[in-house]
C-alpha cells in the first residue's frame, strides 16, 4: 500500500486507525478502524454521509461492535494494515 499516494486526510484516519486499533490489541488496522476514525475527523466524510440520509450514529455504534469482535494480541507494539482493508 502505497500511504504517499492518498489525501492528506485519509493519511490521518489511517493513523487514526492505527492508533485505534494499537488500544483496542489488534494486529491488523482492519475497516471498522478506518470507518470510525474517518467519522471522529473534523471536516471528514461524516457530513456527507449525513446529508445523504445515513444514520452515522448506527454506522458507528456497527463498527464499534465489529472492533470488538476483532482478536486481540498481547505484547504487539505494532499494527499493520489487515487483508481486508488493502482489498478495499
Amino acid at each position: 500500500m502505497r500511504v504517499e499516494k492518498f489525501t492528506t486526510k485519509f493519511q490521518e484516519a489511517l493513523s487514526d486507525a492505527q492508533t485505534l486499533a494499537l488500544g483496542a490489541d489488534h494486529a491488523y488496522i482492519e475497516p471498522p478502524h478506518l470507518i470510525v476514525a474517518m467519522l471522529n475527523q473534523e471536516d471528514g466524510p461524516k457530513s456527507i454521509l449525513q446529508r445523504g440520509g445515513v444514520n452515522t450514529a448506527s454506522l458507528e455504534n456497527m463498527a464499534q461492535s465489529a472492533i470488538k469482535k476483532l482478536p486481540q494480541v498481547q505484547g504487539h507494539d505494532q499494527v499493520t494494515v489487515g487483508r481486508d482493508l488493502i482489498g478495499l
